[in-house]
């Protein structure tokens, strides 16, 4: 099986890494530079002068030009161009990555039964990613407007939110399956043990914590209350609470956001740090109880740190990894709490 699990773990190396470059297209604001969906053919840039114009052109027609950009020229253009180009491009090398050895491993025998059954999931969820991604370009391509009234150049936060989550969730499922392989056994359910209850727990946060994320970099939130712990001085700004509902307020306007998200990061790191130290003698958490809270601790202050910085690229880039990280320690101190089902079995 090593083989495979070398296959999987490729996968989720790539997976992380398109989660940088999509946040790097993010911050760059380059992720609606390219106006279609062209699955094959959009994999060849454009190769002169003339094509180099007409996608100009054909990004000219959105909104984000004429109410962000319209002073912007040819060379600018083809630089937010790049970092789209490169995000699409590693998707497709990573559908390459896992579609091709899949196929060679199921001719050699090597995928049957519940392997079998786990990589199609695998495989199927990518494609549904690749989808959910064109599914949130595409937000941005027309005229929406925001809590306000005003109208928005940038995708849907919900549609960026739910394409991060699907793409981590089959990260999360590749490198479970890579831990059922080394340990021979196959397991979803909880051994009913008190770690791994609170630690099911600690990812249910971690969960709400990467959506609220998500929000916060599609509605630009970190861009204000720079300051920390306390937003410009008040523990929750007048402006969180400024529409009256709570979907309104704490999901669809940035004041809201960033107050959830700072604030749901002390029940994170509080949760994950208080099992680790709490269960660090038990045999099940002897071996990853340390990672848990270096991870966790890492991750709380790079997010301090962006904000700090008003979501500096390099420091906006390091905690989106950062929780990658996160989430991938705490994927292997959960399996270890996991019921210990034989993989041999059908």
């Amino acid at each position: 099986m090593r083989p495979v699990i070398i296959w999987l773990i490729t996968g989720c190396v790539m997976i992380a890494c398109m989660v940088v470059i999509g946040g790097i297209t993010r911050l760059t604001e380059s992720g609606l530079s390219i106006t279609e969906w062209k699955p094959i053919s959009g994999a060849i840039p454009p190769m002169n002068d003339a094509a180099w114009q007409a996608e100009f052109e054909a990004y000219k027609r959105i909104p984000e030009y004429s109410l962000m950009n319209a002073d912007m020229d040819l060379p600018g253009f083809k630089r937010i161009y790049f970092w789209e180009y490169l995000h699409r491009n590693w998707g497709r090398l990573m559908g390459l990555v896992f579609a091709i050895p899949f196929v060679v491993f199921w001719r050699q025998g090597r995928l049957k039964g519940w392997l079998m059954k786990r990589t199609l999931w695998i495989l199927l969820g990518g494609a549904v990613v690749a989808s959910l991604g064109w599914f949130m370009v595409k937000s941005g391509l027309v005229d929406q407007k925001d809590s306000n009234g005003q109208l928005l150049v940038d995708v849907s936060h919900f549609r960026l939110a739910i394409h991060l989550v699907a793409a981590l969730f089959v990260l999360a499922l590749a490198l479970w399956t890579v831990f059922d392989l080394r340990d021979a056994r196959r397991a979803f359910v909880s051994n009913g043990s008190a770690p791994g209850k609170w630690l099911r727990v600690a990812l249910v946060l971690l969960a709400l914590q990467v959506i609220w994320g998500a929000f916060t970099a599609g509605l630009n939130a970190g861009s204000i209350y720079n300051s920390w712990p306390l937003m410009n001085g008040a523990f929750m700004p007048e402006n969180a609470t400024a529409f009256g509902s709570f979907w309104k307020d704490f999901a669809d306007h940035k004041d809201g956001v960033q107050f959830v998200h700072r604030n749901l990061a002390w029940l994170v790191a509080a949760v994950i740090v208080g099992v680790a130290i709490h269960y660090r003698r038990h045999a099940q958490m002897r071996n990853v109880w340390l990672w848990l809270v270096a991870t966790v601790c890492v991750q709380f202050a790079l997010g301090v740190f962006a904000l700090l910085t008003s979501v500096r690229i390099e420091l906006g880039v390091l905690h989106q990894l950062g929780a990658v990280v996160l989430l991938a320690v705490l994927v292997k101190a959960l399996h270890a709490t996991g019921r210990r089902t034989p993989a041999t079995s059908a």
